[in-house]
Order: C-alpha cells, then sequence, then structure tokens
C-alpha cells in the first residue's frame, strides 16, 4: 500500500516539539526527484525526500541537510527485530520491535522507542500506507530513547487515512506557553554550532532592549534562562549534556526560536 495518494497527499506534523512551544504545520507532496538514480518524492516543509518501495513495505529519507539516506520505515519486521534510529551525532541505535498487530487492514509495527514532548508519550509506529507515528524527519534526531517530531494526520486524495494518539486525534494543534508568537525581525546566531562548553549568541542590529533567553532539552525541559542586555553573549553549557537543544529568545512582542547542539 504506497504512503502517496493518487492526485494529492499531506501529513500534518510537529516538526519539534516542546513544553511551550507545540505547533503543527502541513507538508505536502509537490513532484518528484531523482538522486543517485533512486526517484524520491518533493514534500514542502520537509528538508528532505521520501521514497518508498511498497512491495518490502519499506520507505526511506534523503536528508538534504547531511546529504544522507535513512530508513525511516520497515514494515517487514517482527516481533523482536531491531529496527536502527541515529542520534543527532549520527550514532546508531538498536531500537527493539515490541509489538506488531493489524488495525483496519492496515499493518502496524511498534518500537521500544517514543516520541515525547513534555508529558505527552508515543510509542513510535509504522503504519502501513501512511508512514510513521514520528513523521520522517526522525533519524538523527534521537536523545536516549525519546525523538521530538510526530505526525498527525495524513490525507490521501482529500481523504483522512491515519491519526493520532498524542495529540488525541486532532490534525492541527498549536500550543504556545506564551502571550507572544511573532518571529523576531532581528538576526540571531549561535556559535559555535555544534558547541561544547560555551555558547555565543549574537543579536544584529542591536538597540536598547532585553531579550529573554530560554533553553528547552529534546524532552521540553527548561535547562537555562538569563537576559540577554548585549549585542554578543557568551554562555557556559558545559553543564549540558550531550544532545540537540532548542533556544527561544523573546523581546516584549516576539521571538526567535533556533536549534544547537553539544558534542
Amino acid at each position: 500500500m504506497s504512503l502517496f495518494g493518487n492526485n494529492s497527499t499531506t501529513w500534518d506534523i510537529v516538526l519539534h516539539g516542546y513544553c511551550d512551544a507545540v505547533c503543527s504545520q502541513t507538508i505536502t507532496v509537490t513532484g518528484d526527484t531523482t538522486i543517485n538514480t533512486n526517484t524520491y518524492k518533493v514534500i514542502s516543509g520537509l528538508p528532505g525526500f521520501v521514497r518508498e518501495d511498497t512491495v518490502q513495505g519499506k520507505a526511506w529519507f534523503y536528508d538534504t541537510y547531511y546529504n544522507i539516506e535513512y530508513l525511516v520505515m520497515d514494515l517487514g519486521l517482527n516481533l523482536g527485530d531491531n529496527f536502527i534510529i541515529y542520534d543527532y551525532s549520527n550514532v546508531p541505535n538498536n531500537m527493539t520491535v515490541d509489538s506488531v498487530y493489524y488495525f483496519n487492514n492496515k499493518k502496524y509495527v511498534r518500537l521500544n522507542a517514543w516520541t515525547t514532548m513534555c508529558a505527552l508519550n508515543e510509542k513510535i509506529t509504522f503504519i502501513e500506507g501512511s508512514g510513521t507515528t514520528a513523521s520522517f524527519h526522525y533519524q538523527r534526531d534521537l536523545n536516549g530513547n525519546y525523538v521530538s517530531s510526530s505526525m498527525l494526520c495524513h490525507h490521501k486524495d482529500g481523504i483522512r487515512v491515519a491519526g493520532n494518539i498524542l495529540f488525541n486525534d486532532l490534525c492541527y494543534d498549536c500550543f504556545v506557553g506564551i502571550n507572544e508568537n511573532t518571529e523576531l525581525s532581528i538576526e540571531v546566531n549561535l556559535f559555535p554550532n555544534p558547541s561544547h562548553d560555551q555558547l555565543n549568541i549574537e543579536i544584529k542590529d542591536f538597540v536598547s532592549n532585553t531579550f529573554n533567553l530560554t533553553i528547552y532539552n529534546l524532552l521540553g525541559y527548561k535547562v537555562h534562562s538569563q537576559l540577554l542586555v548585549d549585542p554578543l553573549t557568551t554562555i557556559n553549557i558545559s553543564n549540558l549534556s550531550s544532545g540537540i537543544y532548542y533556544t527561544v529568545i523573546r523581546d516584549d512582542n516576539s521571538e526567535r526560536r533556533l536549534k544547537f547542539i553539544v558534542d
């Protein structure tokens, strides 16, 4: 069963979610492209392309940032088999299949790995004809046993064919635990990225103003916060574990969200 409809295909996804900022977006199949003799579907809103093998029940995501193809779905797995999910530094981790079942004539393969956003948890599951409950861009996003992306709904030819558990079957969700959600018009740079001991936050065209900086880990927990009162601020991150983090920089009316890696 193909992931793609005859005329149109969309997924509603949360690309990255954390406690006070969970917003979904709709990604759409817009055409085809060929890489290394493989034909992929171009999907607007994702930094990469998707291809499938309906006979094997497999799907791959070609990550255009790293120029690497990752297997993201394998319906041929059986109970107790392993599936590799890569962490941010591209280290493979074996995740075990803990359930294989059928529902509405579709095969489901569930892993002992999770999509987690705050207190919301859902085991990553491959769904025949729809993809994964973690969407397609979850490889290289593993932190322990968790990733932070999720598929909410899948529509083929205008018909909804899959929903979700994590967000109570909603196809759209946006929870921002702050009053403002307009993006800052100023340019903000984080460097070095990846980083180890120190992270620099540079605000271009800085004027007399005060910004609030908050850093969250992949599970949505706040790990650091402070005021930014200068164009260049250096913070000590030596106490942070290796992994992916998100910064939220806010003034009174808007914000900017950026990702960085601690190696």
